[in-house]
């Protein structure tokens, strides 16, 4: 969370700095008129991710096609060494009722198919969230210092959206390795 939010204010101190001196506009206004856009992308954010979360659990399968982890996928996310960074993106299951930055029952059947459908669903938030936080535009379309201001703002949420997206693809496949060792084990105990 800390990395977020030294890129999100060190962004916003050099955009502030741009619109300071592009459009000779006041640096603590320019600098208010930034975080007004910061704020809003992430209330867009919000809503985006608490409608995904309004959907049928049938969309977050994570035996559907789009969630399948390609062979090519995996060696590409182990060139990225997500295992290496990935517990510096901020996961905030919270919201939710179901935190994702560890597996705290990775024997039961049901707690990692709840995890991998958690998964499904923050990872079409995020998806969403990359186009949608561009919305931040059309608030006060008529003025250029504002359309200066909101596609910085749009980019580098989006920017901020995609790192999520691949660490929860990464551990989802591993997570389909837990479910299938899982459901191996209850298979073999109801043959008993």
């Amino acid at each position: 969370m800390i990395l977020y939010l030294i890129i999100i204010s060190f962004s916003s101190l050099v955009l502030a700095g741009v619109m300071t001196f592009a459009y000779s506009m006041n640096f603590f206004l320019a600098l208010g008129l930034v975080w007004i856009g910061i704020i809003m992308s992430v209330l867009i954010d919000g809503a985006v991710c608490g409608i995904v979360r309004l959907t049928p659990k049938k969309v977050a399968r994570h035996d559907k096609k789009i969630f399948t982890v390609s062979l090519k996928e995996k060696k590409f996310y182990e060139k990225l060494n997500i295992r290496k960074w990935k517990d510096k993106i901020p996961e905030i299951g919270h919201f939710t009722g179901f935190r994702k930055n560890k597996i705290a029952d990775p024997k039961s059947v049901e707690y990692v198919e709840r995890f991998l459908m958690e998964a499904c669903y923050g990872e079409i938030g995020h998806f969403l969230a990359l186009f949608f936080g561009f919305l931040i535009v059309l608030f006060f379309p008529i003025h250029s210092a504002w359309i200066a201001i909101s596609i910085p703002v749009a980019i580098i949420n989006a920017i901020l959206n995609f790192p999520p997206i691949l660490v929860l693809r990464y551990n989802r496949y591993k997570l389909e390795v837990l479910l299938a060792s899982n459901l191996k084990k209850q298979l073999r105990k109801t043959e008993k």
